[in-house]
């Protein structure tokens, strides 16, 4: 009976610290999340980020959805126009795939995988605003039949992984804003208590400064940024 009550008190106490341990975890990444100036949206659950700032969900179908992230949503606030591809097109990995015109500005994201443009959102042509409310959900851009989904997908983050590093990208476009504020116009675009980025900073930057922050965010698909 001793022996018995070691051996539940030891899964007992492995459980609790097991417990705890994704307690502190969680607590951790919002922690992260807010030292980072994310906006509080529910994180959705089984997408997948690229290290460019597009999701991707998987379908019933074996098709993916794709769409943009929040950080995108907070950098460029309201849109003029959204341009997308024709369903029926084949895309290629690193490809130009959806752009965003704001004033005389153009900001170009690139594909997060290769294959094939089932559907495309016309919907976020018409009514681009819809993305300053809510990036996930409603706002996808495509459905596309991949070709090389194992492949493009490696460096990709997901569930807890994908909230952090978001949260972090979150800190890595302060710095990038930071790197920049010789503009004049940048002194607008935080707030005084500790520099908070606002929405719609690409309102504040330059064409050089833009074209950077495309380099950098939305073009690049390797993991390390």
């Amino acid at each position: 009976m001793v022996a018995l009550f070691v051996v539940i008190t030891f899964i007992v106490f492995i459980v609790i610290s097991s417990l705890l341990q994704k307690k502190e975890v969680a607590d951790s990444v919002e922690d992260l999340a807010v030292s980072s100036n994310r906006i509080s949206l529910p994180f959705p659950k089984g997408y997948f980020f690229s290290p460019n700032h597009t999701w991707l969900s998987l379908e019933s179908s074996g098709n993916i959805t794709i769409g943009v992230d929040e950080l995108v949503q907070r950098f460029f606030g309201k849109m003029n126009s959204v341009q997308l591809k024709n369903s029926g097109d084949y895309i290629m990995k690193g490809e130009e795939l959806i752009v965003f015109n704001k004033g005389d500005k153009k900001i170009s994201i690139a594909s997060p995988v290769s294959g094939k443009i089932e559907y495309s959102n016309f919907e976020m042509e018409q009514d681009p605003d819809k993305l300053s409310n809510e990036p996930y959900q409603e706002c996808w851009m495509y459905s596309v039949k991949p070709t090389h989904l194992s492949d493009d997908i490696k460096s990709f983050k997901i569930a807890e992984q994908a909230n952090t590093w978001l949260a972090n990208e979150f800190s890595r476009l302060k710095d990038f804003v930071m790197a920049h504020q010789n503009q004049p116009a940048l002194a607008h675009a935080t707030l005084s208590d500790g520099g908070a980025l606002v929405d719609g900073i690409a309102d504040y930057l330059d064409n050089k400064a833009i074209g950077e922050f495309e380099q950098q965010f939305l073009m690049n698909l390797n993991e390390d940024n």
